[in-house]
This record gives C-alpha cells, structure tokens and sequence, in this order.
C-alpha cells in the first residue's frame, strides 16, 4: 500500500484501522483538530456516511484532495451519485487502479447535493420514506389530492431569463437514475453536465396530478420529447427559485424549508475516483446554453388563480385559451358558402351510399359533412349561457338539415327505387347503444377542438357519429311517404344531436372553460331533452336484449338438434305484436309439416309464449 494514501473513516469498520487503507484519521476527532487532517494533494480514502461525506467535501476542494469514497452502510446517495459497487474491496482495488476526474457539484444555497432536492408538501414525505413502495406512496399522494394547494414560484436563471408560475413542488436532479420521473430519463445526460436539472411540476387540475402520478410511477413515459402538459423542464448553470410563502425542502432526505434558494451546478476542482459503474466521460461534451421547456405550464392570471388555493378538480381554461376557441368556435356557428356546399355534397354522397348499400362511401360523407362544427358551437353556446352564438349555431344546424332533407327527398322522389337497403335498415331501430357513441363522440369533439394539436382527431369523430346519413334517410322516408322510415331515422339523428350537444357541454364546463353559474339553464334544458329522448331508445334497447335472450334460449344444443339428423339455426327474432322467429334447418332427409310444428312446439314450451316461425331449409347429400 502507498505510503502517500490516508482513510478518513468514523470508527465503524474494524478493517480500516489496520492500515490496509493507508494511514486512518477518524473523521470526529478530525473536526476537532484540523491537523490531523492530510496535507495539500492528499490521496484521501473516504469510509463515512452520507452526512459526515458531505460535510468534508469542501475540506478537500480547499486542501485539492484526490478523494476516492468507499461504500459504507449509511451512505446509499453517495453510492448512487458516484456509482459506487457495494463491495468495500473491490472499490478499493478500482481506486487504486482509475485515474480521478473532476466532477460537477450541485449545490442548494452552498450545501453540496448528492442526490437530489424535492420541494413542496406534497413531495416531501412520501417520495423519500417509501421510496420503491410505489403503491403505497401512489394511494398516499392520492390522499393528499382534495387538500393540495399551489403556490407561486418564480425562477431566475444564470443567462435572465425569468419565469413566473404556479405549481405544487419541484425536483432538481444531479443523476438520470432517479425513481420519480421514470426509467426513459436515463437519456437525459444528466452526468457531469455543467448545467441545474430542474423539473416544475404545475398540475392545473386533480384530474391532472392523477394523471401525472400514472405516468410517473407506472408508466414510464416522461423523456425530454414527450413531456406532460403539467411538467416543465428547466436547464441552466444556476437557478434561483423564490417562493412565496417558503416550502418544505427534503435535500438529500434532510428536511428543510426556506423561501429562496439559488441552485449552482459547476465543475468544481473536487478530484474523484468514482467507481466501476461510473459512464465514460471521454466523449462528452458539456453544453452550456439555458434549455427552458416551460410553454404549458400556467403564466400570467393563471398564476393569481390557482395560487394558495385548492387545485379543482378540473382544468380552468385561462382567457387566451378561452378566446381563441371562442373566437374558432363562432366561426363555426356562422352560415358561408362553403357550409352549404360541402352539405349539399355530403348529403349526396351519402345517399348514393345508402342506395348502393356502400359503406366505404357513407363512411366518406361522414367525414365531408360539416355539420358538426355547428353543434360544437352550440355546446359552447349551452356552456357559457351565450344566446348569440346558441342562435346562430341553430340557425346554422336548420340550414344544413333542411338542406340535407331536401336532398334525401329529391332523390328519392327522383329514383324510381323503393328498396330498404341494409345500410337504410341499420339507421332505424337506434337504441341506448347509440346514444352511448353520441356522448362519447360529444366529449371527444369537444375535447379536439379544445386542444388546437388534435383538431385533426375531429374527422375520426365525424365517422364515429353519423349525422348526414340518417338525416339522409329521413329524407327518403320522405320522398317515399314512408312514416316507419321517417320516425325511425329521426330519432337516430336527434339521439346524435342531443348526445354530441350535452356531453361537449359538460366536456367544455370540465375543461374550464365556462363557470357551472353559467351553463346551469342551458344545461337543464338539454339534460331534460335528452333523458326525454332515451326513453324511446330504452325500449328499443331492452328489445335488443330480449332478442338476444330469446336467440340464447333457441341455440342450446338440446334445441338445435331436436330433429334427429338436422341442425337448426336461429337466424333472427321479430318482436311485436307477434314473436316472429327465423331458423334455417340443415338435413339430409325431407323435412315435414309435423316435423316444423314440432319445432315450433318446443320453442313455444321453451320461451312459454306464442311463436310464429319461419323456415328456410338446406338439404344435404
């Protein structure tokens, strides 16, 4: 062993007194006399714990140590930090084999950081005292949701630019390998980049802190090219971060609080030995320019309204996003040209898809018609309370109606076919299942329109929820004078109407964007109108399940094959005023009279109600 190395240790470890190390200084009696501390350039095992670590750092920058720290069993930050092998030995033999580098330093108001800073209330106990137990810290966070506050921060950094937010804490990192923000950090180079790692997390909502916690703890998918809108990423050599009201910090799980910090991440002259598990640094380059991902996180009067208050439950819509959907979504209420046209269009495609049974070209009216621009801004209408634009939405909804029906009745009165294709039969008996894809197809326009990067989702909404078709199809009921026709269709489109106007109503009143004083008269009306609609279309629904029943009871093996050889096969059931039931029997011999009223008997016993059955038959040979 060379003469020139010494082990600063505490006293805990029997085998470093015996000089294996180099000449032993037990850290305690050192603080008392700095002599016994070693001289300048000083080849200096460090056998402590984190604390005791930290706190002789700035003795061997000051005296440039070439410091090689060893495993021990109370320092886990600084075997995470400089990727430290647990075994005591082989460290030792690594130290004395590598070279030392020179290491950044992050530091919170001059106190050295070796794993990381977690502020806010929110952040503090959990993540650090249940560290791998993410179940329970998920269900512990989950708790604190109807109590989490905000609180205003504003940060500096090193090259001025300033930011102003309001957010629920925030973490500052010196390594990639760190359980809170999920396994893809590890491509964020973190390692010695002369550069503060900050992470703002600045939920507007409850329903976004439980997002949040998903993608953080289970999901895995925060990286530097997907961020979530309530995470913002701050880089620079140094931070200052102010706090209103102060917080709670945990560094490095010491538990603190202060209003102001200033964050410093600089290559230090600190000379380390890291260890085995440590990455190359030979080829990296450490950039130095300011990198601010912080454009969704709340600004301006965003700040003063979720400051020291309760996080909602739903986003709050600021007055920039408020505007510029508003102002879209008046456009799209007013009558033009090219809402005419393209109706006219779509109402004629899609009536030569119900003629020729196509649905490729229905499917391709649906995404023409524009009829669902207007209901959307009739949402909003509903929403805010707003009379102009719900009349003019109307106004805009007659017109393409009426245009679509006038279409639909001309070319019915004009082709001299009086068939009910599939696709015309498929717009007639809508039922609760239908009103379920309006309310989804409502919530995920509203939604869409919204969010300006999914506008393009609106034409998968469209094909969702066909408007144009069944207005189309009332039209030929029309033409053809057809009252089955023109009652079933029509409540089809009206169920999509209702369904789309009140779920994006309360999409829009979730997402913020209209207070509940508002939307409550024009929200009662259109709730009213719709549980008025879904009464016809509860019975249609409970028919489908009767049905169902009824082809579950005829396809029991001991039904099927009542006729020796022969196979019966429910085809479908007609209720009514008469059960109506359609089988197809497979044979190889004749089938007879007596052998269908046998049959017809057995249904009779087995659904215990008069049945009329009609029968097609297959013989095989």
């Amino acid at each position: 062993m060379m003469k020139s190395w010494h082990i600063i240790h505490d006293g805990s470890c029997a085998s470093v007194k015996t000089g294996e190390y180099g000449e032993p200084v037990v850290f305690s009696k050192a603080l008392e006399n700095a002599t016994l501390l070693p001289g300048k350039n000083a080849q200096v095992f460090l056998y402590l714990d984190d604390a005791n670590l930290k706190n002789i750092l700035p003795i061997a920058m000051e005296r440039d140590w070439d410091i090689a720290p060893l495993p021990h069993p109370h320092n886990p930050l600084c075997q995470r930090r400089f990727r430290l092998n647990k075994d005591l030995a082989k460290e030792r033999d690594h130290a004395l084999k590598t070279q030392p580098i020179s290491i950044k330093l992050l530091t919170c108001n001059g106190i050295p950081v070796l794993s990381s800073i977690v502020a806010g209330k929110w952040l503090t106990c959990e993540m650090f005292q249940a560290f791998f137990f993410k179940w329970s810290i998920f269900v512990a966070l989950i708790r604190k949701i109807r109590t989490l506050e905000s609180f205003k921060i504003s940060i500096n950094t090193a090259k001025g630019q300033t930011l102003t937010t309001a957010g629920v804490g925030f973490i500052v990192l010196t390594g990639p390998d760190q359980p809170y923000l999920g396994t893809n950090l590890k491509n964020l180079p973190i390692f010695d980049d002369t550069r503060t790692t900050l992470f703002v997390m600045a939920p507007r909502s409850s329903l976004e802190v439980l997002l949040l916690l998903l993608r953080l703890m289970f999901l895995h998918t925060i990286n530097l090219e997907n961020l979530p809108t309530s995470l913002g990423l701050i880089r620079s050599q140094s931070v200052a971060v102010n706090v209103e009201r102060g917080v709670d910090l945990v560094v490095d799980g010491a538990l603190m609080s202060a209003k102001s910090m200033m964050l410093e991440s600089s290559q230090t002259p600190l000379r380390i030995r890291c260890g085995q598990r440590y990455p190359s640094l030979e080829n990296f380059s450490s950039p130095t320019k300011d990198s601010l991902r912080v454009n969704r996180l709340p600004t301006g009067g965003s700040v003063a309204l979720l400051s020291g208050k309760p996080l909602p439950l739903f986003n709050h819509a600021t007055e920039d996003e408020f505007r510029d959907l508003f102002l879209a979504l008046k456009e799209s209420a007013m009558i033009g040209n090219h809402f005419m046209v393209l109706t006219v269009l779509s109402a004629f495609l899609a009536l030569f898809g119900l003629y020729s049974d196509s649905s490729p070209v229905i499917i391709g009216a649906m995404i023409l018609a524009p009829l669902m621009g207007p209901i959307i801004s009739l949402s909003m209408g509903l929403a805010r309370g707003h009379i102009l634009l719900i009349r003019e939405s109307l106004k805009t909804l007659a017109t393409g109606i009426g245009l679509a029906l006038l279409c639909g009745t001309v070319v019915a009165t004009g082709i001299p076919l009086r068939t009910l294709t599939q696709e015309m039969a498929a717009r007639l008996s809508p039922n609760l299942l239908d009103l379920g894809i309006a309310v989804v197809s409502g919530m995920a326009g509203a939604y869409a329109s919204a969010r300006e990067e999914l506008t393009n989702s609106l034409a998968g909404v469209a094909i969702a929820v066909a408007l144009v078709p069944p207005l189309c199809v009332v039209g030929i009921g029309l033409g053809w004078m057809d009252w089955e026709v023109i009652l079933g269709a029509s409540l089809l489109f009206t169920t999509n109407l209702v369904g789309i106007a009140v779920s994006a109503s309360l999409t829009f009143l979730a997402l913020g964007f209209a207070p509940f004083r508002l939307a409550k008269a024009g929200l009662v009306w259109s709730v009213s109108l719709l549980a008025l609609v879904s009464i016809p279309l509860y019975f249609a629904f409970d028919d489908v399940l009767e049905r169902n029943r009824i082809l579950d009871i005829l396809s029991a093996p001991e039904v099927t094959h009542h006729l020796r050889e022969a196979v019966i096969t429910p085809l479908a059931v007609h209720l009514g005023q008469e059960t109506v039931i359609q089988i197809q029997i497979t044979s190889r011999d004749l089938i007879t009279g007596h052998d269908l009223e046998n049959v017809r008997n057995l249904f009779i016993e087995r659904l215990g109600r008069p049945v009329i059955v009609e029968t097609s038959m297959i013989m095989r040979r």
